[in-house]
């Protein structure tokens, strides 16, 4: 008879399979909403989605979805108007500081109103914008670069960068809503209609664990007509 497995590793075995379709899901919808958008200057959706996984995930997750996500945008969205070249690396690097940051801070993040989070996302296309930005300058360049010309090549691409900073405020703002509807679905829609309640119970998959026992328990609220309750 084959040897059963011990229902500790099964539930291991679930929830890391979970994540990583979540979290593949995700990759997906945010390449595609950056491939609609590829022609609206220095819009874009992967900032968002590395946030969103790294929030829910944590660090493992999260850099996963930096690679993935980065090296699939390279060969599919960047080939449209041109390539990246040695450049990848250092986007690569700018999303790294983010998946760190969010999976060091989800606690405190969770207690950030929409506007405080819209401005992390602010403060991080700035960030992102002038590191790309004089890191291409000096691999274009090199030997001849100054001070001076980093600084003109700043002023002169203000508008892209002020396109970039502003679109992301707006979306980074809508992230607590954005993970809402993910653990809604889990909750209502997801795994309750994948498992029968006995699998759940059995393998004690809970979206504490599921969720880092994060933002599930002091965050997501249901809300209807009459009352406003805890998941």
């Amino acid at each position: 008879m084959p040897q059963r497995i011990p229902l500790h590793k099964t539930s291991l075995w679930i929830e890391t399979t979970l994540k990583i379709a979540v979290t593949s899901t995700m990759i997906s919808l945010g390449l595609v909403m950056s491939i609609v958008t590829v022609f609206v200057p220095n819009f874009e959706f992967i900032s968002l989605t590395i946030f969103v996984i790294s929030f829910l995930f944590g660090l493992k997750y999260g850099f996963f979805g930096t690679i993935s996500l980065s090296i699939l945008y390279e060969l599919i969205v960047t080939q449209i108007y041109g390539s990246a070249g040695l450049l990848f690396l250092i986007k690569i690097f700018c999303y790294g500081m983010l998946v760190f940051f969010v999976g060091k801070s989800q606690r405190i993040l969770l207690k950030l109103s929409w506007w405080e989070l819209g401005t992390i996302g602010f403060a991080f296309s700035l960030f992102y914008d002038i590191i790309t930005t004089v890191v291409g300058q000096i691999i274009i360049v090199q030997t001849h670069i100054t001070i001076q010309y980093l600084l003109i090549v700043l002023v002169m691409g203000f508008p892209f960068t002020l396109s970039h900073v502003l679109t992301n405020f707006v979306l980074f703002s809508m992230s607590k809503l954005i993970i809402r509807w993910v653990l809604l679905a889990f909750k209502y829609k997801g795994i309750r209609v994948l498992w029968s309640e006995g699998i759940m119970e059995a393998t004690n998959v809970k979206l504490e664990t599921l969720f880092d026992g994060v933002v599930t328990n002091k965050w997501i609220y249901c809300t209807s007509k009459n009352s406003r309750r805890r998941l």
